[in-house]
């Protein structure tokens, strides 16, 4: 048995795969670029693989009993918006590609990472996972339609679904946190969009810790919301990133934007429960440890 990741060159993907090392699994990666994974190259118990989740030729990756951790997707909203077709073709076409393979060469589980962009604005908070997903942004709608695919198939292929919350950590500069630090180290002002909007930000060594217990938990065919219920506003994680970087530089505020949810935290009883899934780090000390080990 060994544990298959798709998207492995991105953000999430290598922080794992550093996890699944650790923990002493054979890994193969997955990616239409690999550049980022040429650390791990060293492992006798890494191989690495340049593919399309698309290319009919994915399925022989797989053998009998693997685990699949379906990562690959077209993550970024603004991608998702500009290029719709492209979102469904991977984000959707893909999950389905990956579905297929691990049923035809009976893989043991697929875990998918999926996000909390899939539910309501108007849900009720703290958000539970059978809370309304009536999705607000294309990005979200695709990951809606990828969840469907892969319960529509539950009785054939156990699975489990993991909702994250707003990811931050070293490797990611864009979005809140990551786009806040890369502008305070090049001298430039952070942009706040709105800024009493809240979000359930999560560290993306906690998401790696999940990723890992959903690969090896009995608790399957289930979604899991991942995240640290707690609710914190865009403007204090921004003087957070202010504060973790020493800097005088003050922020600047734009209008919000419409697919922003007012209020975003999450119910996580369900992962803590099930999964045995408990957040380590809260916001401002994962932004504190993002800045030192970058």
């Amino acid at each position: 048995m060994k544990m298959i990741v798709t998207g492995a060159n991105g953000f999430i993907g290598t922080h794992t795969i550093e996890g699944l090392l650790e923990k002493g699994y054979n890994v193969e990666a997955v990616d239409v670029r690999t550049e980022r994974l040429k650390q791990f190259s060293d492992n006798e118990r890494f191989t690495v693989h340049e593919m399309d989740i698309l290319d009919k030729d994915f399925k022989s990756l797989i053998e009998m009993g693997d685990k699949v951790l379906h990562l690959a997707a077209i993550a970024r909203f603004e991608t998702a918006e500009d290029n719709p077709q492209r979102a469904v073709r991977v984000n959707v076409e893909g999950t389905l590609n990956v579905i297929q393979a691990c049923l035809e060469r009976k893989a043991q589980r697929l875990v998918y990472s999926s996000t909390g962009s899939v539910y309501s604005l108007g849900a009720s908070v703290p958000i539970r996972e059978d809370a309304p997903r009536e999705p607000s942004s294309l990005y979200g709608l695709t990951k809606k339609m990828a969840e469907d695919w892969i319960m529509f198939y539950g009785s054939q292929l156990p699975y489990v679904i993991l909702r994250y919350g707003y990811i931050y950590g070293k490797g990611k500069d864009w979005g809140a946190v990551g786009a806040f630090l890369k502008r305070l180290s090049n001298n430039q002002q952070p942009v706040v969009f709105g800024g009493d909007q809240t979000n359930d930000f999560v560290y993306v060594k906690d998401v790696v810790k999940a990723n890992l217990l959903a690969l090896e938990t009995v608790y399957t065919n289930q979604a899991y919301n991942i995240g640290t219920a707690r609710a914190t506003s865009i403007r204090d994680v921004c003087e957070y990133c202010i504060k973790a970087m020493k800097s005088d530089l003050k922020m600047k505020i734009e209008p919000a934007r419409s697919f922003d949810y007012a209020i975003f935290v999450y119910d996580i009883s369900r992962a803590r429960t099930l999964l045995r899934f408990e957040p380590e780090w809260n916001v401002l000390n994962g932004i504190a440890n993002m800045v030192k080990e970058s």
